[in-house]
């Protein structure tokens, strides 16, 4: 059984990335591989690229191709509830207090959005893991970059947090044996609880981390504003150990400045160039149409894949 590959596809606003994600899915789908095109973008391009209303329930598009739109609301929702069934589940007596207004609150908390995100993503990885690629559609630079980073920030504080509850439970064990002449003392919920998501956030990390699962790929059109963005890109990818697959340069522009000597500016990384379009690439025949009058394979990025 083949093993799910996720392909990330980042970039500055409006360089392209919903776009490059779409071609390729289709250039894999082509080749028969089982696509799952994901859209992380509460911009919806993907729905007006195939002109097709999606949601988060996927819609099948081809003969192995299947695209959903994450709902970002609905899924910090589902997140905000679960926390609060984990909470009640560890403090019973909480459930003497209203606390729905709390959560309700919580939705706006710095970082909220993330979390969600990785839910979603964490739910896709489990439901589709029998396809062979998932393609993610990710939101703008600054949310995707955060996004990346929960999982090595996350681990950082969960750290502290089970230390600190192990010094809590020695002392409430202590206390314990003495109360109750030795006997054995219950099991701590909340760190069990914490260790748990401890789990759950190296499990994540992993993912990012290795390159056989995961993807990425920057997308950039040749202006000076987007060569910038995708060194900032790279820079933060690097400092958080995950290894960018290709860069996809999107000749958006057929005439104008454009950022000379791009090939030694990432000469370390291949980079795949979806030619200009005269025509808008809206709806499979134009897609499809591209794909084949500029022979768009991929192959580049793809060598160890094929």
């Amino acid at each position: 059984m083949t093993e799910l590959q996720t392909l990330f596809f980042l970039g500055k606003g409006g360089t392209g990335k919903s776009t490059a994600s779409a071609l390729l899915s289709l250039v894999l789908m082509e080749k028969g591989k089982k696509v799952l095109l994901a859209s992380f973008d509460d911009a919806h391009n993907q729905s007006d690229i195939f002109e097709t209303d999606f949601s988060d329930k996927a819609c099948t598009i081809g003969p192995c191709l299947e695209v959903l739109q994450i709902d970002r609301d609905k899924e910090i929702k589902q997140y905000l509830k679960k926390t609060a069934q984990n909470v009640k589940n560890s403090y019973a007596y909480l459930t003497a207090f209203n606390l729905d207004n709390y959560f309700d609150i919580l939705k706006f908390s710095p970082g909220m959005e993330e979390y969600a995100l990785v839910t979603a993503f964490m739910n896709l990885q489990t439901r589709y893991k029998g396809y062979d690629y998932l393609i993610i559609d990710m939101p703008p630079t600054a949310l995707s970059l955060r996004f990346f980073n929960l999982p090595a920030l996350s681990l950082i504080w969960v750290d502290q947090l089970e230390k600190l509850r192990m010094e809590i439970y020695k002392r409430k064990e202590i206390i314990s044996r003495i109360k109750f002449a030795g006997k054995e003392f219950e099991r701590d919920k909340v760190l069990s609880r914490i260790r748990e998501i401890k789990s759950d956030y190296q499990a994540l990390k992993d993912i990012f981390e290795d390159p056989q699962k995961s993807n990425f790929f920057a997308v950039f059109n040749q202006d000076v504003l987007s060569v910038a963005e995708t060194r900032r890109i790279l820079d933060q990818l690097n400092s958080l150990n995950i290894e960018v697959k290709g860069l996809i340069c999107n000749d958006r522009m057929q005439e104008g400045p454009k950022e000379k000597n791009i090939e030694n500016e990432f000469s370390s990384i291949p980079i795949q160039h979806i030619p200009y379009s005269s025509s808008s690439l809206i709806g499979m025949s134009a897609l499809k149409y591209h794909i084949s009058s500029y022979d768009l394979t991929f192959d580049r990025l793809f060598k160890s894949h094929s």
